[in-house]
């Protein structure tokens, strides 16, 4: 056994990439949900980065291999159909401790790595410093292998996610706080805590209406839950607290957001009824939209009945924003936006364009949607002098 490191000498790289290109589809409990970082690493390289510098070289290359296959598992190709009726090979890894999930199914092996590491440090667990630590996915790995682990960043951002990422949950792990008080009047977030907590679904309606918005601890001393209930641990905190930033952020920005409400009903019947142009709904002071202000026009009898249409805010696909300019025509002086492209859907089987028209004083543009093009999706020639006519604008 020299001095020598596995990095130095092999390194399970067609593994690697085929488990970080899978990692970035990842979305529930990875890192990254908790912040955004422009540069933050897949965590199976930094994985493999790690087990590759604090492992030894085994010196053979039979060993190397095994090695590199006990890290990264094996690669099996599978033909898959696709949608379009054609195969195609798809590379997938089997096995070793890097692909997202698989450290928990192979754990004895991730067990045995770290004992590894200890050997070659005499028995001790290596101590590993990243000084650039940006959102904290080197020295994450590094204490996941049992390492001594400091980082650092110049960034009060990234220091920030740090603190939160690495620190806060070893110093909180296992201890239990209660609840804030805003957020037992959140019934969705409380049916959550309410279910995680075992409850059946009787006894959690039972739970949520004995609590109602601010009752004491007390009321659930029925269900034997006692005080403890509503205390939770950190990740509940989390989910809690981001509920509040997230109220906090459509207070002062729902503005600027709008949200449009159609008429229609909530369930299809057969009443017939005449159609409604969209209509801006108003905002309740939390940011919300106020559905109640545009249904005030109808009696509580006629809303009971989900048959009968009614205003309904509809969600928002996406919001294009853009720069505006001033016609220079003194006549007109209106403001016009300015887009790059005016295509929101540039498919062979759906094209959607959007359609610009002055408006009734000429003051602004008002925005329209032209679906036009699934009539003639199925001719070529036509298609093209259609998407050559209407990208002149008519």
């Amino acid at each position: 056994m020299t001095d020598r490191r596995l990095i130095e000498s092999a390194f399970p790289l067609k593994q690697t990439s085929l488990d970080a290109v899978h990692e970035k589809n990842v979305r529930h409990g990875h890192i990254s949900t908790l912040h955004i970082w422009p540069a933050r690493r897949p965590l199976a390289a930094c994985r493999a980065a790690l087990l590759a510098t604090l492992l030894p070289d085994p010196e053979t290359p039979a060993e190397r291999q095994a090695m590199c296959e006990l890290i990264g598992g094996t690669v099996q190709k599978t033909i898959k159909k696709g949608k379009d009726g054609n195969d195609s090979v798809v590379e997938e890894t089997v096995g070793g401790v890097l692909h997202w999930g698989r450290e928990r199914e192979n754990a004895a092996v991730l067990d045995d790595l770290r004992g590894r590491i200890r050997a070659a440090f005499g028995g001790e667990a290596p101590k590993v410093l990243d000084p650039f630590a940006g959102g904290g996915a080197i020295p994450l790995e590094a204490m996941r292998l049992g390492c001594e682990v400091t980082a650092a960043d110049i960034n009060p951002v990234a220091w920030f996610i740090l603190k939160c990422t690495l620190e806060y949950p070893q110093k909180l792990a296992g201890q239990t706080r209660p609840l804030p008080d805003f957020i037992l009047n959140d019934r969705e977030f409380m049916a959550g805590f309410f279910k995680a907590q075992g409850l059946g679904k009787k006894e959690l309606e039972r739970a949520l209406e004995d609590l109602g918005h601010r009752q004491s601890q007390q009321t659930l001393a029925y269900l034997d839950l006692g005080k403890a209930t509503l205390e939770a641990d950190l990740a509940w905190h989390v989910r809690a607290w981001g509920q509040w930033v997230l109220a906090q952020a459509r207070r002062e920005l729902g503005r600027f957001y709008p949200t449009y409400a159609d008429f229609e009903p909530l369930k299809p019947g057969h009443i017939h009824y005449e159609k409604r142009p969209m209509q801006l709904a108003p905002l309740t002071e939390d940011g919300l939209p106020d559905m109640a202000a545009l249904n005030a026009e109808f009696a509580p009898t006629y809303l009971k009945d989900e048959k009968y249409p009614r205003w309904v805010a509809k969600p928002t696909v996406a919001y294009l924003w853009a720069r505006t300019v001033t016609c220079k025509n003194s006549a007109c002086r209106a403001t016009v936006p300015l887009l790059k492209t005016r295509w929101l859907a540039k498919k062979d089987n759906k094209r959607v364009l959007l359609t610009m028209e002055p408006s009734v004083d000429r003051q602004c543009v008002q925005f329209g949607i032209d679906r036009m093009f699934r009539s003639v999706a199925k001719h070529p020639q036509k298609r093209r002098r259609t998407i050559k006519r209407l990208a002149r604008g008519r």
